[in-house]
């Protein structure tokens, strides 16, 4: 991929926005420095949300934070208004000047997108003008969110519900009647099973899983596993003859596919088609699932570490306690994974686990977290942006 012109210190990452279906409506944009510190007042910020943000967000709106600076300076004028709503948060310094140029720009057709304020805040004079309105439910009680959902209800700007962190979360603020919904509760199992009972579909992905994932593997017993399964074994051959792959010929059995991709990669696709095959979970989990485990693997190449398979699979199976609605414990006493990757998903130990940590940290934005990450010759930004054009592209053919 050709590096961006973005500048190397500031990040980039998109958190999905849901309706209550768990249909991906929306991305908010993250954008800081790798210190953590702010980055909407610079250039260097509106030339990475141009380059990168937009393109991260696969068709869908993008929420892009504005300082009084971005603002003022024009940056936002450079932004299309039919992709950019302009997220205004509890820091921006809404003086005279910052809200005239709020209201320009929304009289010509961009959106306004107020989040996280407080009852009272000088930003609420901005309520008539906003499109969605974002409530950190983690802020108030049952009681005191429904009583804000009812005054804010009366200005008739969507209703978005940030920091729905748990299915407890969700099933409240489904209740409660959000609009939207936003945080990393799709990240978490529903259920931990104490029983030790998987539903009869989930037990069989599991025993799938276990046989791909099997130390002594080899050619025939993996052809052997996967013609065993004839949706598997279908879908498998299928996607190997898309586009994305654009072999000389066409594969007509796993044992071609075998012989032309090897047995790594044809067991990497089957895990990774096994894993996404849960039509209860929201199609965001499971890419969530293959721009950890491409980011993991694109930084593991960048270092030199050898077995970036396992890096990728490090980071597909890092949300598999959510995908089975089991505890991660529970799960990897199940499958035949290396100590190596045990580790670095129950502890974020060893190679792997570091890497691991530092993907998940700069997924939710958490860039303050990367210092113990090597630099890398290409900008993370950058990197992160491949992984999630590799994974839309992936599971778009697999659909």
């Amino acid at each position: 991929m050709a590096t961006a012109s973005s500048a190397t210190d500031v990040l980039i990452a998109r958190q999905p926005v849901y309706d209550p279906g768990l249909r991906v409506v929306a991305y908010e944009l993250l954008v800081q420095r790798r210190d953590g510190s702010s980055a909407a007042e610079e250039a260097e910020a509106s030339s990475t949300i141009s380059e990168i943000g937009l393109n991260l967000v696969s068709g869908h709106p993008a929420y892009v934070p504005v300082s009084r600076a971005f603002l003022l300076e024009g940056y936002a004028t450079a932004l299309p208004a039919e992709r950019a709503m302009l997220e205004v948060g509890p820091d921006l310094q809404l003086d005279k000047a910052a809200q005239q140029t709020i209201e320009e720009l929304v009289a010509t057709g961009y959106r306004l997108v107020l989040v996280d304020l407080a009852p009272g805040a000088d930003a609420e004079r901005l309520l008539p003008l906003a499109s969605v309105v974002g409530i950190d439910v983690t802020s108030f009680d049952r009681v005191a969110l429904r009583s804000e959902l009812a005054r804010l209800r009366q200005y008739g700007a969507t209703l978005l519900a940030r920091g729905v962190e748990d299915h407890d979360d969700l099933d409240a603020c489904q209740e409660l009647g959000f609009d939207l919904l936003q945080g990393y509760f799709f990240c978490m199992p529903r259920v931990v099973a104490e029983s030790g009972v998987l539903h009869v579909n989930k037990l069989a992905r599991l025993q799938m899983l276990g046989e791909l994932q099997r130390p002594d593997i080899d050619f025939d017993s993996l052809q052997e596993i996967i013609s065993h399964d004839v949706a598997l074994s279908y879908n498998l051959l299928r996607f190997i003859n898309s586009a994305f792959f654009a072999l000389p010929r066409r594969v007509e059995s796993i044992r071609d596919a075998l012989v032309l991709l090897g047995l790594m990669n044809v067991r990497k696709w089957a895990t990774l088609m096994t894993l996404a095959d849960a039509d209860d979970k929201p199609q965001e989990l499971v890419m969530t699932a293959v721009v950890r485990a491409r980011m993991c693997e694109l930084l593991a190449r960048s270092y030199q570490h050898k077995d970036a398979e396992g890096f990728f699979t490090t980071g597909l199976f890092s949300v598999v306690d959510a995908m089975m609605d089991t505890s991660m414990v529970e799960l990897l006493a199940q499958l035949p994974l290396s100590r190596e990757i045990i580790e670095a998903l129950l502890n974020h130990e060893g190679q792997k686990g570091r890497i691991l940590r530092a993907v998940i940290a700069y997924e939710r934005g958490a860039f303050g977290e990367l210092g113990e990450l090597p630099p890398t010759r290409t900008p993370l930004a950058d990197v992160y942006s491949e992984a999630v054009e590799w994974a839309t592209e992936t599971l778009g053919t697999m659909s």
